[in-house]
């Protein structure tokens, strides 16, 4: 997950996916400085990979004496290279969202939280698969989209995102799809589909 931030609040701002459904796109999440050596399996850091100089905020998966393994709690693989004490920013402590504050979970606590996450995920793909063809074809029908009145209709907003143009699609108050530039097809979230006509998407 990368982000954008104000070192000097000790804070960053959220603005990929890597670490759902912990952070998403546009928390607040705050840090404290920390030492390689006290960080714990399951901890979450702010560091810079070698060789970039955009920040990463992902879980700690291994320490040891060549450095920290670290991963997205929603990335199949850990990240390549081993972090090391200077690429070190901070440990999150807390995240900010439509003002609540909530604790980030470390150590333990926050390992069992990611092993609970990925069963619950890998039960929603089998449902997925199973459920898939029948929900793929309500969204064709156009069922739902008749039902939703023309004001509660999903609207498309456009913004520029370091120079390159990124489309979402809000439905509310809810962003419930992402078209981000360079991408080829619209991401739509479950079950959104059912209200959404792709075929009318720019």
């Amino acid at each position: 997950m990368s982000e954008t931030g104000d070192k000097a609040s000790g804070a960053v701002f959220c603005r990929g996916e890597s670490m759902r459904p912990l952070f998403r796109p546009g928390d607040r999440i705050a840090f404290v400085p920390c030492r390689a050596e006290k960080l714990r399996r399951g901890d979450v850091i702010l560091f810079t990979p070698p060789a970039q100089t955009e920040r990463v905020v992902h879980r700690v998966i291994s320490t040891g004496p060549g450095g920290i393994l670290t991963r997205g709690d929603a990335n199949p693989c850990r990240d390549t290279g081993e972090v090391r004490q200077e690429q070190i920013v901070g440990r999150a402590v807390t995240v900010e969202r439509k003002g609540r504050l909530i604790p980030v979970r470390g150590g333990l606590a926050g390992r069992l939280s990611v092993a609970c996450i990925r069963t619950l995920c890998r039960c929603d793909h089998l449902a997925s698969y199973v459920l898939y063809p029948c929900y793929r074809a309500l969204a064709r029908s156009g069922l739902f989209r008749v039902l939703l009145p023309p004001a509660l209709r999903p609207r498309v907003v456009t913004f520029e995102r370091d120079g390159a143009r990124e489309m979402q699609l809000v439905l509310g108050r809810r962003i419930i799809g992402r078209r981000s530039a360079g991408a080829g097809r619209w991401t739509i979230r479950r079950p959104f589909r059912l209200f959404v006509d792709e075929q009318a998407l720019p």
